[in-house]
């Protein structure tokens, strides 16, 4: 394949990460999250076309770039962006990819703004992508019967990314698919639940690429890092001879073996970022049913942070079982176990998992305005309070949980390393407040406090 322009020119490929304009969630920071998909695409392009990638949380697609052919991954909450992005390419005749997770479950959606749509992993696609674009028979829609191995995936190109993504972090992947079934999440939908691992070999290889870069802050982006401890352990060997101190996700039955938190140390884990999920009813989350309580929880964030490892826990809203008290006792929670950075949302039924398809049959979905479904916007009836009450009391928490005072005060009860942990709240604590704001309801606030659910 040869892409080539006149003067012996490569062709130009423009990848987008799209996001509205003037919206917000409660993860912006001026160091993103890191990610990996476009820069796994990218590497695979960049033989055949000059690529360049635009994440919106940066700055924002006019339109009237330069391109010859165009790719848009996006989220569930930004795929509106991105049909209007995929809109005004395909009237200037310039053909459009669209994947990501929306796509992939809803892809006749995507297909009316697309001219072609990817379901499921993209990378052991582009070369059929690019044959086919070069010979102008672009297909409606493209799915191999076999998800990728990871060891044919290209290593990403981070080079291409903006320097705020990797100041802070630096992302790597080491394997992909989740065994859990929990029914809110997506994952199994897009990488299946068989572990797909990646080699050590391949993992090494990708630890060079990134020691070129300034951070020493490892990502590992596995949905669960450390389910398969002998090679988790392996692993960690690697990122500590490499000089990488690093974070990545977990569960909470870590707490329970002492060898593999003092590798853990060892090999200078910061932090685990750990699905707490609900406190009320842990019984159909399988990666922490052992944990059922308040207490079991408290007592399972001292035994990690006995190891001098910090906690990023993740704590969802809306729950069948959740109360209106739900707020004033995650928040007490997460104070008082010093969990050094909180991660808060409001339970979303997202198109392709098992909880959207139970609440359709239950009816019981306010709207289908995709661009609200950011994990922080209420857009289901829950079982046990008010649309209201939901929206005003996460609004409540992430008021509490990112006001400076509150981030001294559980710094002050955990592991130390208060300047890495200040950085990563203070880097959210902006955009944490904007959204309360924006969020804040003072009537129903009223009503809450009249009945003692949240405080002032």
């Amino acid at each position: 394949m040869n892409l080539i322009t006149s003067g012996n020119k490569k062709k130009h490929a423009l990848l987008i990460f799209p996001r509205p304009k003037g919206s917000r969630t409660s993860n912006d920071a001026f160091f993103p999250f890191p990610f990996l998909g476009l820069t796994q695409v990218a590497a695979s392009l960049s033989a055949h076309f000059n690529v360049r990638i635009v994440d919106e949380r940066i700055s924002h697609i006019s339109g009237k770039e330069k391109t010859d052919i165009v790719f848009i991954t996006a989220l569930t909450s930004t795929v509106y962006r991105a049909y209007f992005l995929a809109d005004i390419f395909r009237k200037r005749e310039i053909p459009v990819i669209m994947g990501g997770i929306h796509a992939t479950v809803l892809p006749e959606e995507a297909s009316r703004h697309a001219t072609s749509v990817v379901i499921g992993e993209a990378e052991d696609i582009i070369d059929t992508i690019i044959s086919d674009y070069e010979n102008g028979m672009l297909a409606p829609a493209y799915r191999r019967p076999c998800r990728p191995e990871l060891d044919s995936i290209p290593c990403p190109d981070l080079g291409l990314l903006n320097w705020r993504h990797r100041a802070f972090l630096s992302p790597i992947q080491t394997s992909r698919g989740c065994p859990n079934n929990c029914n809110f999440c997506s994952v199994p939908a897009v990488s299946g639940r068989k572990l797909r691992l990646k080699s050590v070999s391949t993992i090494e290889k990708e630890l060079n690429a990134l020691s070129r870069f300034r951070s020493r802050n490892l990502f590992v982006v596995d949905d669960n890092f450390t389910v398969m401890k002998d090679r988790a352990m392996a692993i960690m060997d690697i990122f500590r001879f490499y000089g990488f101190r690093w974070m990545g996700f977990s569960n909470l039955w870590v707490c329970e073996d002492r060898e593999f938190l003092q590798a853990m140390q060892k090999s200078r884990c910061a932090s685990l970022f750990i699905g707490f999920e609900s406190l009320n009813n842990q019984g159909h989350l399988s990666k922490n049913r052992s944990y059922q309580s308040p207490e079991s929880i408290r007592d399972a964030a001292d035994r990690i942070h006995a190891y001098k490892i910090g906690i990023h826990g993740s704590f969802i809203f809306g729950f069948d079982e959740d109360r209106a008290d739900v707020f004033q006792n995650t928040v007490s929670l997460i104070q008082d176990s010093g969990i050094e950075l909180p991660n808060i949302n409001i339970l979303t039924p997202f198109p392709g998992t098992p909880l959207f398809d139970s609440m359709e049959r239950e009816n019981r979905f306010i709207h289908k305005d995709w661009s609200r479904y950011d994990m922080s916007h209420t857009v289901f009836r829950p079982a046990n309070m008010s649309p209201e009450e939901l929206q005003q009391g996460y609004a409540w928490a992430l008021k509490y949980l990112s006001s400076p005072t509150s981030i001294m005060s559980r710094l002050k009860k955990g592991i130390g390393n208060i300047p890495y942990f200040l950085l990563a709240n203070f880097s959210l604590h902006r955009q944490q407040t904007s959204l309360a704001r924006s969020l804040w309801n003072p009537e129903v606030q009223r009503f809450m406090q009249k009945r003692g659910l949240c405080l002032c």
